[in-house]
Formats: structure tokens, sequence, C-alpha cells
């Protein structure tokens, strides 16, 4: 179910995005909104050499920011072999040659997105600790759900249930990391702040490498 790999229309194919302590599943960034790739670009193409991530998701909702940072990274980020999401930005993902949009608000926005999308992009849809929005979301034609990170159970049981991909959101301490390997999620998304690429990649150490470690499975 690691529906993002090869997904970057741009890219080679791209090896699976597991660091080398073999992560259970695979990682997903998230820029912070106020990602600066006039600062940060250098940084994050560190960061995704080290950490090969199956995608990366800018966070900005502004269009206007989104579309100065996508026309600064996307050739980076997609030459990596990894997938680049905007977020509640459709018609700007399709339009930009970005590899698919995540929705924060409704399941019922699914529909409207996929037609500014288009049918070849990435829909995710991000549906808390709701299991009637993650169906409801599946139903609708989602490419993934994302729950969020106090919700292991339904993640535990939306993955023996259903085949839809399922993305752990928010993740920011080990212990959350290690609750949701458990569940057998197919994604972890972790927040990316930058000081550098050497601090970055020491948070991401923290988290998930050392979840990884610990993880009895």
């Amino acid at each position: 179910m690691d529906s993002f790999t090869n997904i970057s229309r741009q890219s080679p194919e791209r090896p699976i995005g597991r660091i080398a302590t073999m992560l259970p599943c695979e990682l997903y960034l998230v820029t912070m909104p106020d990602f600066d790739p006039s600062r940060e670009l250098a940084d994050l193409a560190k960061v995704l050499e080290r950490w090969t991530p199956a995608a990366l998701r800018l966070s900005t909702t502004d269009e206007t920011r989104a579309r100065s940072c996508v026309h600064a990274i996307r050739e980076t980020v997609q030459a990596s072999g990894t997938a680049l999401i905007l977020t509640d930005l459709p018609a700007l993902a399709h339009e930009l040659g970005c590899d698919g949009v995540h929705l924060t608000s409704s399941p019922a926005q699914c529909l409207t997105a996929r037609e500014e999308l288009g049918r070849d992009l990435q829909l995710g849809v991000y549906c808390g600790t709701s299991r009637d929005e993650a169906m409801s979301a599946g139903e609708l034609g989602a490419d993934y759900i994302a729950i969020a990170p106090n919700a292991p159970d339904l993640a535990a049981w939306w993955s023996q249930m259903m085949e839809l991909p399922v993305i752990a959101e928010d993740i920011e301490t080990k212990e959350q990391a290690i609750a949701m390997f458990k569940a057998n999620v197919d994604f972890l998304a972790v927040p990316l702040s930058f000081v550098d690429a050497d601090e970055a990649g020491a948070r991401l150490s923290d988290i998930v490498s050392r979840a990884a470690e610990e993880y009895p499975g």
C-alpha cells in the first residue's frame, strides 16, 4: 500500500522511502507554514537525500506563497523521487505539476477537489479521529486518509479492514511514532522545521529512528 512509491511524475524510479534503520512505514514530511525556500532549499535538499521521504507537503494554504514555493523547490523535490503535495489547493497542484493535494477540511470536498486536480494525481483527506469521515473519504475517491496523532486505535482498525493507505498526521514524539508503528500505518507525517539540515535531521532521528529502534515489531 505504498501509494507514493514512484508517484513523482518528474523523477526516475525512486528507492522505497525508508532510511537505513528500516522504518516500519514510509516517511511523509510536512513543511511549516512559513517555510522559506530562499533560505531553506539547500537544507531541504540534504534532508531529502538523507531520509528519502515518500512525500513532502507544503502546509501553506496561501496560493501566492504556495506558488512561489513550488517554483523554487519542485525540481529538487521531484528529482529526488519525492512526491510534492499541496494543501487545500487542488487546482494549483494540477497547474504547477505537483503530485497531489491534501485536504484539511472535509471529505465532502473530495468531488470538487478531484475535478480540479484531475484523475492522475493523489488526493488525501484529513479525517481526524472520525471513522465515519474516513469511510466517506474513501467512498468519495480519496487515495489516502490521514488521521490524528492520538488515534492509533482508528489507524489499527483501518489498516486491518481497509485497503486505502492511512497516514498518521502531526507525529512529534517517539511515543506517538511507536503507537502508530504498532497500528500498522502506511505513512508517518512529521512536521519539518528548519534551523539547518543537521538540526532537522537530529529532530527526525529523535522521533523516527529512535522509535524504530524501540519498536518491538
